[in-house]
């Protein structure tokens, strides 16, 4: 169904018009956008490559300084033999002046490598440092990495990756470094240190874009310096390796970065994006203004057309659907916009009234003949029990029971009574109630002490309409089925209201304790299949089914079940008129007692 619905919306002169219009806006408006989004692409990449460019060349710069750093430690341990005396048995002042050499190479090599904050020399044996510091570092700051250094070699032994070919990077107190150790022999090691805003520091010299500042990170993409900045705008660093990345909120940053060949770092510099496209901003706003415009001419071109077509159309389309709800109403004449539609509405009019006339027709037509079934179904009920009480009455009448003669005969008299006057089509629910009773007792006198019955049905119901043996039709149709002689039968009449909301219902529910219905059985009931066999017989329940369709028009049901204490369960729901508040309150107040 919704397929079909989607289907026809395709074809509605509303959706070509929309369709229209949009195929034309959508491609400009697309084209409009794409020109911005690329020029705002090819102005990111040259930012980025500008300053990818400037990035790499001072990682390279970077990378050269430490190298030489490099290359001063390798050369001490290869050529220098002060360094591999430290592990000599050698008197205190020879020591000492040992020590003193080596610091003032130390010394004449910071001196020369500005770059460097620390060149040190560790001996395990004393767990001594020999170090020479650049004026850079404060005190604390030494004492604070002197420390740390110590700790790392002290360790038996030093771990692997802290001594090998690469610059460490070290968190200490705060501040980030790159460390570099070498050994040079047993228990004797070399290093240098540098923090990784000392190697920044001719970089802020230089101008970036405005607002836009460099720093260095890890390999995870952890900020060595700038953290509240990047936390606070959310910004990657993870993917600043090569290229250019667009990350960080509120704020967005370009990012571009270069690794070091060194170490496990990076040098990152981040650009503000609104500082590189801020003379293209002002060209969006535009755009944007423009595509709205553009938008909002899609109603407005469409307004004119739906007062002059859409509205006249609507208005007999729903008409149309008007009168297949059954509701006869014409065009009022005041709406029509045009001579067209005005001549469309009149001519719809004048066949819509043609067409109320040949309904009233049909309907009676439909009246009679539906009336004319319903009494031939109620009057094929009639002789249904007429053989079974001529044989009964012959059974008493052989042991010449005449008092059960008189009483049988005073219920046969009563129960033919209500069948004669049955092709009325509604009975009161207590009328109905009191020829089941006197059906019930007549099976009871024909089989006195193994058939029972129970009816429990509240009085508030017994004023209600109901059509005329419709629950005789399944009590018979359960003596008839599953009343067995040999054991006690047990037949159960119950019934009660259901509401929804403002509506009600009456429930009218039959039980027995037979058998039950077998699967086949029940599985054709369920489905409303006919039992009807080819002599014509078991056709009551169909019966019944087709004189609710044509008393309700198909608003009854009939439902089939077995108990789970066994035994056949049969749900009759008849509904009733809409109610009014106030008659509702009565009935469930009623029902409340």
């Amino acid at each position: 169904m919704n397929r079909r619905r989607s289907g026809c919306a395709r074809h509605t002169i509303r959706f070509k018009l929309i369709w229209g219009v949009a195929a034309i806006l959508v491609p400009l408006i697309a084209l409009l956008n794409y020109n911005q989004y690329y020029a705002m692409q090819v102005v990111r990449k040259q930012v980025a490559e500008s300053n990818q460019r400037y990035i790499t060349m001072y990682m390279n710069q970077i990378d050269k300084l430490l190298e030489e750093a490099d290359s001063f430690l390798i050369g001490m341990i290869v050529s220098e033999p002060n360094l591999h005396m430290l592990g000599s048995k050698l008197e205190e002042a020879e020591y000492a002046h040992l020590k003193v050499r080596l610091f003032k190479q130390l010394t004449s090599e910071i001196t020369r490598n500005g770059a460097i904050d620390e060149f040190f020399v560790y001996t395990a044996f004393d767990g001594g440092l020999i170090e020479s510091f650049s004026s850079r570092p404060p005190y604390d700051e030494r004492i604070a990495v002197g420390k740390e250094v110590t700790r790392l070699l002290s360790m038996s032994p030093p771990q692997p990756h802290l001594v090998g070919r690469d610059w460490n990077i070290r968190e200490i107190d705060g501040g980030y470094y790159m460390l570099r150790l070498l050994q040079a022999d047993v228990g004797i090691y070399v290093g240098a240190w540098v923090k990784a805003e000392t190697l920044l520091i001719p970089l802020k010299l230089n101008d970036l874009v405005e607002n836009g500042f460099s720093l260095f990170s890890t390999e995870a993409g952890d900020p060595m310096m700038h953290a509240s900045t990047v936390q606070a705008n959310g910004i990657d660093l993870s993917f600043a390796t090569g290229g250019y990345t667009l990350s960080g909120s509120p704020e967005r940053y370009l990012t571009v970065g270069a690794l070091s060949r060194q170490g496990n770092f990076r040098l990152v510099a981040l650009i503000p994006e609104h500082s590189i496209l801020e003379g293209l901003f002002n060209l969006r706003e535009w755009n944007t203004v423009i595509s709205i415009g553009s938008i909002l001419l899609l109603p407005l071109s469409l307004l004119l057309l739906r007062r002059t077509i859409m509205l006249p159309l609507r208005r007999l389309l729903s008409a149309m659907k008007r009168i297949g709800e059954g509701h006869m109403q014409g065009i009022p004449e005041h709406h029509s916009s045009s001579i067209e539609f005005r001549d469309v509405n009149d001519n719809f009019n004048k066949m819509l009234s043609q067409i109320s006339e040949l309904k009233i027709h049909v309907y009676e037509e439909r009246l009679r003949k539906q009336q004319a079934e319903l009494r031939q179904l109620q009057m094929t009920i009639n002789p249904h029990f007429y053989l079974n009480s001529l044989n009964i009455l012959h059974s008493l009448a052989i042991v010449r029971d005449y008092e059960l003669i008189q009483e049988m005969s005073r219920c046969l008299a009563d129960y033919f009574r209500y069948i004669f006057r049955s092709n009325v089509s509604f009975v009161s629910l207590g009328e109905e109630l009191v020829h089941m009773r006197n059906y019930v007792r007549i099976q009871e006198l024909r089989f006195p002490g193994q058939l029972s019955s129970s009816i429990e049905v509240p009085s508030y119901l017994l004023e209600l309409s109901v059509p005329p043996l419709v629950i005789q039709t399944f009590v018979e149709n359960a003596i008839k089925h599953a009343f067995s002689l040999e054991q006690p039968f047990m037949l159960t009449i119950g019934g009660r209201l259901e509401s929804d909301e403002h509506s009600l219902g009456v429930l009218i529910v039959i039980e027995d304790s037979g058998a039950g219905y077998s699967a086949d059985v029940l599985g054709s009931l369920r489905q409303g299949a006919s039992l009807e066999r080819e002599d014509g017989s078991r056709h009551g329940i169909w019966n019944a089914r087709r004189r609710l369709e044509l008393l309700y028009g198909g608003t009854a049901s009939v439902q089939f079940s077995n108990r789970e204490a066994g035994g056949a369960r049969v749900e009759i729901r008849l509904p009733l008129k809409q109610l009014s508040e106030g008659d509702w309150d009565n009935y469930a107040e009623r029902a409340d007692r």
